[in-house]
């Protein structure tokens, strides 16, 4: 690293040090329980769990009830709604509140949301995301780009970015004169970078660079992570052409943390074994999904003990996949939110990197959105500047693959809204409301 990163990183440990060093500590642990035997995961994470639900049962109204329990699977699953609804009865009754943590999300997808982190919640989520960020290659003090919608949270002070090193991109700022100025830039300072953000902002960068025929770019970028949306084989190597960098995908959400984070060149998600329990149940009962199957994320938040959050359903899908008997499972893939989830006419689930490969077969459409109606009917909303002449040829490829009895009807559309958060989905589930 430059120097400039060097005095940041030297800066944070230090400072981390002089209030009794507690993220240095749990860094160490993290990568010692990853370099662990099985077995030995596997006890450190009971002790870690006996002490949440013992915690829970005896500090939350709430769980009061599952005192007498054996296992985490007697406790029942709980959502966004019953947390908001039993807020109170969750939330530990026996710890002082001013010393929480208030997070909330955006309410991206309709549902607000909050919850309270403790202290040492928030130190453990600092210590994943140093451990993580470190896999994809990024380091403590290195200049990061974050590419997110920034209306949508808190925007750090310009004092605060600069200490940290920091540079907020808006995703919704990502014209091409912008594109055209942050390349530049980046290309003109010859410090080692990261990157991160909503990969719908990398897939738009990258349709500039393949419009303006660019070369891969010398720019010294060291980690490239995509967050809050799935990362599509096509972006991902679209990334790693142009900038010379592995890109992966990362899985966390605002109220937990990193729950899973692919490493370089694999396609599965290493799970954060060492602070979540992960179980994959089936889309319709709380019991496991079968092997191999799509499935309910549902995790249990080992270490914030302010709102307990046990079996916590994330409302994202994936299926689990196990490399051998002697290693934890990895996530195979996540599919996205059950309700962004499109069905064939069969009955499968369609996968949502088919839908966002259309993007780069229909390289002239400015967006396009897939939505299911009914259990054969669907909508294709397209935006396109200029008269969209393969209509057809996008309607049979999406019959191809989602089932050739469908139901497919064309709408033209001058923009497709966001969410709050920023984020455009390419999908959406009108029909399999039950899911939700």
């Amino acid at each position: 690293m430059g120097l400039a990163s060097d005095c940041r990183n030297f800066a944070f440990w230090t400072l981390d040090m002089l209030k009794g060093g507690k993220i240095k500590k749990d860094v160490n642990a993290i990568r010692n329980f990853n370099k662990a035997t099985k077995e030995i995961q596997l006890q450190q994470q009971t002790q870690a769990l006996d002490f949440l639900l013992n915690f829970a049962v005896n500090n939350t109204k709430y769980y009061q009830q599952y005192a007498n329990f054996s296992t985490l699977q007697d406790f029942p699953v709980v959502d966004k709604n019953s947390i908001k609804t039993n807020f109170d009865a969750i939330t530990s009754a026996n710890q002082n509140k001013d010393k929480f943590t208030l997070v909330s999300t955006s309410g991206s997808t309709g549902t607000p949301f909050k919850i309270y982190q403790s202290s040492r919640k928030k130190t453990r989520n600092t210590a994943d995301t140093i451990y993580f960020a470190k896999l994809a290659g990024y380091t403590i003090g290195q200049k990061l780009l974050y590419l997110r919608f920034w209306a949508a949270y808190f925007k750090k002070p310009k004092l605060i970015a600069f200490l940290q090193n920091t540079e907020q991109l808006d995703v919704t700022q990502l014209t091409d004169k912008y594109i055209k100025d942050l390349l530049s830039r980046l290309q003109n300072d010859s410090s080692e970078k990261g990157l991160i953000g909503y990969p719908s902002g990398f897939e738009t960068i990258c349709k500039y660079l393949d419009k303006v025929k660019a070369a891969p770019l010398d720019c010294n970028m060291k980690s490239i992570i995509g967050i809050a949306e799935g990362l599509s084989p096509k972006v991902k190597s679209k990334m790693e052409y142009y900038f010379k960098n592995p890109t992966v995908s990362r899985y966390s959400n605002v109220e937990n943390g990193i729950i899973a984070q692919q490493l370089p060149n694999e396609t599965s998600f290493t799970i954060n074994w060492a602070s979540y329990i992960v179980e994959i149940l089936d889309l319709e009962r709380d019991l496991p999904a079968k092997d191999g199957e799509i499935g309910r994320i549902v995790i249990t938040d080992l270490y914030n003990t302010a709102t307990p959050m046990i079996r916590y359903d994330t409302g994202d899908v994936g299926c689990l996949q196990t490399d051998n008997e002697n290693t934890l499972p990895k996530l195979k893939n996540i599919e996205g939110r059950k309700m962004d989830v499109l069905y064939k006419t069969n009955g499968d689930t369609l996968n949502s990197f088919t839908m966002h490969a259309y993007v780069y077969d229909f390289h002239e459409l400015e967006q396009l959105q897939f939505i299911q109606t009914d259990e054969k009917k669907y909508i294709i909303k397209i935006n396109c500047k200029s008269t969209f002449i393969r209509e057809q040829e996008l309607v049979s490829l999406f019959k191809s693959d989602i089932g050739e009895d469908a139901e497919v009807v064309v709408e033209y559309v001058n923009e497709i809204r966001a969410l709050k958060s920023g984020k455009r989905k390419i999908s959406v589930n009108l029909y399999k409301k039950t899911l939700q």
